[in-house]
C-alpha cells in the first residue's frame, strides 16, 4: 500500500482521498477508521452534556426505552434510538450483537463460546457482552473467525 501525505499551507480543511483497484479487508478497516475519526456522540451524565468520540465507545445498549453508551471509564445516556445508531454506524467497526446491544468490534479483546450457540465477547475493559444466535454468523464473519 502506498501512502502519500502532502502538506499544502493554503488548505483550510484536511481532505482524504482513497484510490484503489480492488478493496480488501485491510482497506475496508482503514476506510471505517477514517470515517469514525471526526464523529462524536452526544451523551449525558446527571444532566451534563458530553461530546464523546465514537472511536472511544465500547458499546451501546438499550434498556427500558433508554439508550446508553459506554467508554472504558464512563456510561452516558443518549436520546438517539438504537436503530438510528445502527444506521449511522453501518460500514464501521460497530456491529449489532443482540436486539439491545451494538458493540465496537475494535474493542473486543477475546471471545469465548457459550452454551446454546452464543458467544461471550470480553471487551478491552474486561466487561463481557453476549452475542446472540441471531447475530452470531455476522459477528464471526466481521471478526474474521
Amino acid at each position: 500500500m502506498k501512502i502519500n501525505i502532502i502538506h499544502e499551507p493554503n488548505i483550510n480543511e484536511p481532505e482524504i482521498t482513497v484510490k484503489y483497484g480492488y478493496i480488501d479487508a485491510e482497506l475496508e478497516d482503514i476506510i471505517a477508521y477514517i470515517s469514525l475519526a471526526d464523529n462524536r456522540m452526544i451523551g449525558s451524565i446527571d444532566g451534563e452534556t458530553y461530546f464523546i468520540n465514537i472511536s472511544d465507545i465500547l458499546y451501546f445498549e438499550a434498556v427500558d426505552r433508554h439508550v446508553f453508551f459506554y467508554t472504558a471509564k464512563e456510561s452516558y445516556e443518549t436520546k438517539t434510538k438504537i436503530y438510528e445508531i445502527e444506521e449511522k454506524l453501518s460500514n464501521t467497526p460497530f456491529a449489532r450483537i443482540s436486539k439491545s446491544v451494538i458493540v465496537n468490534l475494535r474493542k473486543v479483546k477475546s471471545i469465548n463460546a457459550e452454551k446454546h450457540s452464543k458467544l461471550c465477547a470480553t471487551l478491552i475493559n474486561g466487561e463481557k457482552v453476549i452475542v446472540s444466535r441471531q447475530y452470531l454468523n455476522t459477528v464471526k464473519e466481521r471478526l474474521g473467525i
